[in-house]
């Protein structure tokens, strides 16, 4: 679920999953590398897309080819 609600948890949300992924020590990264070293806090793939979907739109990151790179 993309936003916490009376059903669904702050943890379970693709927002606090976005925390997740901001909380990495790296600057840049290769997206499956990224994915592997988070793929045990997502229930799915998509969610783990969701997240990056919505840091890129928030401006948090930015995709080249197959590297993320943090913006500060």
């Amino acid at each position: 679920m993309l936003l916490p609600s009376k059903f669904t948890s702050f943890q379970e949300s693709i927002i606090y999953k976005m925390i997740l992924i901001l909380e990495l020590e790296e600057r840049k990264i290769n997206v499956n590398l990224l994915y592997q070293k988070v793929k045990n806090k997502f229930t799915s793939i998509d969610e783990f897309i969701f997240a990056l979907d919505g840091l890129y739109a928030l401006g948090y990151i930015t995709i080249d080819e197959e590297d993320i790179k943090y913006v500060s």
